[in-house]
């Protein structure tokens, strides 16, 4: 687990990537963004479409339960979330199409999360969980007033702006260093235990989702930097939200 001084290295470091994310971002880029919303419909089918599906599939196929089960469902019937959003910028894939995904479905998951949850729980035989609606919201406001900050320094100032980016992009590349550090080697005694099955349904679900999220944008007519940024928003879920919705629900089902 994170020390108290490594959850507060990490928020500042996100705190400060998320501002100069902001710093690389103009209101044209959003408008851009939301007057083709076929790029973020698209993300929504992939979140809440085959993320889900491919759970479920893989849930039967390698016959998970309990925990194992319930921690996969969970994790692909959350929305998209800061990750992704920092993913896309070191990409160089479409930023803003990433934030703007990130913040629609989002604000979807308060209706689509416990609704997906139900109906493939029920077919799964797993107890129901409470969806944290709050947690969900408080996930978007964090979001987005950072890099409303960002934007706000862009507004005022274009050279303190690509100032305020290089800061954040190296805040980024140290966040990823400390969580690495932190996180993976404290609890890579927890991968190492953890059975054959539940890691290869977690490669199979995250793979598959990114891979398919590809093929549709680019079925679709999609740029190359905009379905880049729909992979990786299908793909890399808000673990923090899904970690949200386990803490807030403490009769976790056992396998």
């Amino acid at each position: 687990m994170l020390s108290g001084l490594d959850k507060v290295l990490v928020a500042a470091l996100t705190l400060v990537l998320m501002v100069g994310m902001g710093a690389s971002l103009t209101p044209a880029d959003y408008t851009r963004a939301l007057e083709r919303p076929r790029a973020i419909l698209i993300g929504l089918a992939s979140q809440f479409g085959w993320m889900p599906l491919l759970a479920y599939l893989a849930i039967q196929w390698l016959g998970l339960e309990g925990s194992d089960a319930w921690g996969l469902m969970l994790m692909a019937c959350t929305s998209g979330g800061n990750a992704s959003n920092m993913f896309a910028y070191f990409s160089g894939a479409d930023v803003a199409l990433s934030i703007s995904m990130t913040a629609v479905s989002t604000l979807a998951s308060v209706v689509m999360m416990p609704t997906l949850l139900y109906a493939y729980t029920a077919s799964l035989d797993q107890t129901q969980m409470e969806i944290p609606y709050l947690a969900v919201m408080g996930t978007l406001a964090l979001m987005l007033l950072p890099i409303a900050g960002g934007m706000w320094i862009r507004h005022r100032s274009v050279e303190s702006a690509k100032k305020v980016e290089r800061v954040g992009a190296a805040s980024g590349a140290l966040l990823l260093a400390v969580l690495l550090v932190t996180t993976v080697a404290d609890q890579m005694h927890l991968l190492l235990t953890t059975e054959d099955a539940s890691l290869l349904a977690c490669v199979f679900v995250a793979g598959s989702g990114m891979v398919l999220g590809y093929i549709i944008a680019r079925i679709a007519g999609l740029a190359p930097r905009q379905r880049h940024a729909v992979s990786l928003e299908t793909g890399v879920q808000n673990a923090p939200l899904a970690v949200a919705v386990i803490l807030t629900y403490r009769r976790f089902p056992s396998a």
